[in-house]
C-alpha cells in the first residue's frame, strides 16, 4: 500500500499567498447532490461555479470551454471513470480532476488513483469540509477521504489464496464450477471448495455477493 500512503502526501504550499478564485465544473446526474454542491460552491468566497454537465457525451468539450481549476465527478453516476479522467486530462491537462462518491472501498481507492484524480472525497461531508479539501487539492495538495483510505490499508492483506483468488477472477467472469474447473486444470469439487472458502472468507450471502465484497476489498 506505499503507493496509495504515496498519493496522500501533500505537496508543499507556499505560505502568504493570496488565494486565487478556484473555478470549479461540477460533473454530476441532475439531482439533488448536483443542486447541493452547486449551491454551496456558488455560495462559497474564493470559488466561482463555472459550468454545470450530465456525465455522458459532451463533458471534455464543457470543461475545455470552462477553463476550470477543478473538475468535480460524481464517481458513482459515471460508469468509465478511467476513460472520462484520461479525456479531460489530454483535453484540459491544465485542471485537476475530483471524484465525490458515497462507496467508500478499496476498489474505489485504485480506481480513482489509476484513472490519475487529484481527490477522493466522501459525499457525506459537510459542506466547510468540501470547501476546504477543493482549496487544498487547487493549492496542489492530494485530498483523500481518511475512511476510504483506512479501507484500502485494512484490504492490504490479502486473505485468499493464489489458487482461491485465481477461481474468485474466474467465478467473476461469469464462469461456472466445471468451466472454471476446466481453465484452471482443477477437479470440480476442487472448485466447488474453494468457492465454499471464499464465502466464509469474505462472509459473503452467496457466491455473487462474495465476488463483490472481494473486489470492493481488492483481494481480486
Amino acid at each position: 500500500m506505499d503507493d496509495v500512503l504515496d498519493e496522500m502526501a501533500p505537496a508543499p504550499r507556499v505560505a502568504d499567498e493570496e488565494p486565487a478564485t478556484v473555478r470549479v465544473v461540477v460533473v454530476a446526474e441532475p439531482g439533488l447532490l448536483r443542486t447541493v454542491v452547486a449551491a454551496v460552491l456558488a455560495g462559497a468566497p474564493g470559488f466561482d461555479l463555472a459550468a454545470e454537465c450530465d456525465p455522458g457525451d459532451g463533458v471534455t468539450e464543457a470543461v475545455a470551454a470552462a477553463r476550470p481549476d477543478l473538475v468535480l465527478v460524481d464517481l458513482d453516476a459515471v460508469r468509465d471513470a478511467s476513460g472520462l479522467t484520461a479525456r479531460l486530462r489530454t483535453r484540459s491537462p491544465e485542471c485537476a480532476v475530483v471524484v465525490l462518491t458515497a462507496r467508500r472501498t478499496a476498489r474505489v481507492l485504485r480506481r480513482a488513483l489509476g484513472a490519475g484524480v487529484r481527490g477522493v472525497i466522501a459525499k457525506d461531508v459537510a459542506p466547510e469540509e468540501l470547501i476546504g479539501q477543493l482549496r487544498a487539492i487547487a493549492d496542489g495538495q492530494r485530498m483523500i477521504d481518511p475512511l476510504t483510505a483506512l479501507a484500502a490499508l485494512d484490504a492490504a492483506v490479502n486473505p485468499l489464496s493464489e489458487r482461491e483468488r485465481q477461481v474468485a477472477v474466474a467465478a467473476a467472469r461469469g464462469l461456472r464450477s466445471k468451466e472454471i474447473a476446466a481453465r484452471l486444470h482443477l477437479a470440480p469439487g476442487t472448485v466447488r471448495n474453494h468457492l465454499s472458502t471464499l464465502l466464509r472468507k469474505t462472509g459473503g450471502r452467496n457466491r455473487w455477493d462474495a465476488i463483490q465484497r472481494a473486489q470492493d476489498a481488492g483481494w481480486i
